[in-house]
């Protein structure tokens, strides 16, 4: 049967918040789905609490810690759907999620990637606002999806897989540069419906811990440019240039983001959704 869905769960050390994960999958109104829950060498109950849920649409799978990267490819590998959706272990899924973006897929298959908004909660509660069309050249700034969004398992199995040397971040917006880039003409589909929640932790998160530091951030930012210089020299012929436009770029959002009419502004439409 078409229209398949391979939800993509790598766990490490969360297993306190994966049945609520799991739960949030079973109580999908698509119900043509399976669950791929990758226990990347975690140190807590991950394998009991994963054995638990697991049943005929729930599989579990273990291996040595190699980093997120690394468990989402092992879930895809293993995924038997048309479509691949990951979803972090301590994140949910709205009970609407599937049906409305496999929708967009029906509607037109020739679709790359349909994304959405997310209500963070936890932590800090807040709804994001992403742009609803981006270029590549704008995806070279920075991300513009969430790791939560839905492509076809098609391009994964040509070769374009999440790098397991970005263990420590970013590998989602590396993922969506190869993908984007090799399907320059094909649609992206933003929903007006919030497919997941994001859950905000007090503790020091690993995105974090990128964010608030300038030199681990520009490391890794580099090693993207490395891997992609060709394409980041067809939009920016100097490099130095496009790490001024960057960073003039967050500068002008942080300051966009952090002013009080935005605030107020972003209250009200959230208000009002």
């Amino acid at each position: 049967m078409a229209n398949k869905v391979s939800i993509i769960v790598p766990c490490f050390n969360h297993a306190k918040y994966l049945e609520e994960c799991i739960q949030s999958i079973n109580n999908q109104s698509h119900t043509n789905w399976e669950c791929i829950i990758v226990n990347d060498g975690s140190t807590d109950d991950t394998e009991t609490v994963s054995r638990k849920l697991e049943n005929e649409k729930v599989r579990y799978i273990y291996q040595e810690n190699k980093g997120l990267p690394g468990a989402r490819n092992t879930g895809i590998r293993n995924a038997t759907g048309d479509y691949i959706l990951p979803l972090d272990a301590d994140d949910t899924l709205n009970p609407l999620a599937l049906e409305k973006m496999i929708a967009v897929f029906n509607q037109t298959p020739e679709t790359l990637i349909v994304f959405s908004d997310t209500v963070t909660f936890g932590s800090t509660n807040k709804k994001s606002n992403l742009q609803e069309k981006f270029t590549l050249k704008e995806l070279l700034l920075g991300n513009k999806l969430y790791c939560t969004s839905m492509f076809p398992k098609k391009y994964f199995d040509a070769g374009i897989i999440f790098d397991e040397k970005l263990r420590h971040g970013f590998e989602d917006w590396e993922f969506w540069i190869q993908l984007i880039d090799a399907n320059r003409e094909k649609p992206i589909t933003k929903i007006d419906y919030t497919v997941f929640n994001y859950r905000s932790h007090p503790e020091t998160s690993m995105i974090k811990e990128i964010v608030g530091n300038n030199d681990k951030k520009e490391i890794i930012y580099h090693a993207v440019y490395e891997k992609h210089k060709k394409l980041f020299h067809e939009f920016f012929p100097s490099y130095i240039a496009l790490l001024n436009r960057k960073n003039f770029y967050e500068q002008k959002l942080e300051r966009i983001y952090s002013s009080k009419p935005y605030r107020i502004y972003n209250f009200l439409i959230n208000l009002f959704r």
